[in-house]
């Protein structure tokens, strides 16, 4: 069998990187093959200071640059952020909904009075091989619980509702909180951070890296 593909992924994130681990073993790509067969992931930590852009693919192309420009490798980065369905347009708050629960936290339900509010939660992957910056996308619909529910303080996980008739109005956090759901559940089934991610495999696997880094 062939060599498996490297994918330096940037992340300081010890929840992004429980999430890679079982998304290489649990998720497939559209042949049917698993992640873990083509691809293998490099975790790196890097201190690049995030922008305040509510564009996630702005936020994520110009972090992907910074860290190509330290790495020096092809790499990619990754932001998800809610989308509330009435400024879909907008993308708000989009790259705003980390630092505005930073701020906020438990409270970031009643700040935004959205209560069973409809949003998207989107995730923006960016790649940069030196040559060029591509971002990939993936989103799962849903909705805002009243309050926070869940014990994983991942950001907005206690707070977001995936339309999903299996998990019964559960937030993220309920779901990985589940034993018979749990993490697994949540990042093969419905994460849309594995959404962008797997996106982007099949781009890779399709294209290859350029001739540079073969």
């Amino acid at each position: 069998m062939a060599n498996k593909m490297q994918v330096v992924y940037v992340t300081s994130s010890d929840f992004k990187r429980a999430e890679n681990r079982i998304f290489v073993d649990k998720c497939k790509l559209k042949d049917g093959t698993a992640v873990s067969k083509h691809f293998e992931f490099k975790i790196v930590g890097l201190d690049i200071k995030e922008m305040l852009e509510v564009k996630l693919s702005v936020m994520v192309q110009e972090e992907v640059v910074k860290a190509y420009s330290q790495l020096k490798v092809p790499c990619i980065v990754e932001h998800a952020g809610l989308i509330f369905e009435e400024y879909i347009g907008d993308e708000y708050p989009g790259g705003l909904t980390k630092p505005m629960w930073n701020t906020l936290n438990d409270r970031f339900v009643d700040e935004t009075h959205s209560s069973g509010r409809k949003a998207v939660a989107r995730a923006v992957i960016a790649y940069c091989d030196g040559t060029s910056v591509r971002t990939f996308v993936g989103e799962t619909a849903g909705r805002l619980a009243d309050k926070p529910r869940g014990s994983r303080a991942f950001y907005w996980d206690t707070v977001f509702i995936p339309d999903d008739p299996a998990t019964n109005g559960k937030t993220y956090a309920e779901i990985v909180d589940d034993p018979k759901l749990g993490l697994e559940y949540k990042v093969a089934k419905l994460s849309q951070s594995s959404r962008a991610m797997l996106a982007f495999l099949e781009y890779l696997k399709s294209n290859g890296t350029p001739k540079l880094w073969r």
